[in-house]
């Protein structure tokens, strides 16, 4: 009797050990990692998914990002409707000048906003957030925090625009996993959907 009691702890202590390290497992890509949660005002978000940006012909590895949701989920048009928290994390692969992420930041703009397709108010906002986007090296991190009222940036955990401005909220994350993205691979990953 004493030992199948034995048998029940041990067994329930390998099962505690076993959530506990899936719960601390990092998500790894291109040599980087991303955490498997994030917490957003007490709320844990789940990684949704995680790619990989490369730029030019040539495939140059920029960043790996990753989408986290309060639960799973493929479809884009809800991710990006929900007033819940949604968080997206860039893990950059290589060295960037301040000149080359405005460049990138430029380019999501023309692609997501086209002739008119953003309101006017977000162009002061949208400013700002360049304004205050560093240079990155190789391992710096970009988070993006959307809420039902805007978005928060961060750049290596410190906050560099708190923005009070939902559809800025709505295009930024657009440029991830709207209708044009960076990269249709990219947005396939972050959406957790099969290659094509």
């Amino acid at each position: 009797m004493a030992s199948r009691s034995f048998i029940r702890q041990a067994i329930g202590a390998a099962v505690v050990a076993c959530l506990l390290s899936s719960s601390a497992r990092a998500a790894s890509l291109a040599g980087m990692s991303l955490p498997d949660s994030y917490i957003v005002d007490g709320q844990s978000l789940v990684l949704n998914g995680v790619g990989l940006r490369t730029l030019t012909i040539f495939g140059i590895r920029a960043y790996i990002a990753g989408l986290y949701l309060p639960r799973p989920s493929h479809d884009a048009t809800q991710i990006l409707a929900s007033g819940e928290p949604r968080v997206v994390i860039l893990r950059f692969l290589r060295s960037a000048s301040k000149a080359r992420i405005e460049t990138e930041y430029r380019a999501g703009e023309r692609n997501n906003c086209g002739q008119g397709g953003c309101a006017a108010a977000d162009k002061a906002d949208f400013e700002r957030l360049i304004a205050a986007a560093p240079a990155v090296e190789r391992g710096d991190t970009s988070t993006y925090v959307f809420t039902a009222t805007g978005v928060q940036v961060f750049a290596n955990q410190r906050l560099i625009g708190n923005f009070a401005n939902k559809d800025l909220a709505y295009h930024l994350l657009a440029g991830f996993i709207g209708p044009h993205p960076p990269s249709q691979q990219l947005r396939r990953r972050l959406l957790g959907l099969p290659e094509s």
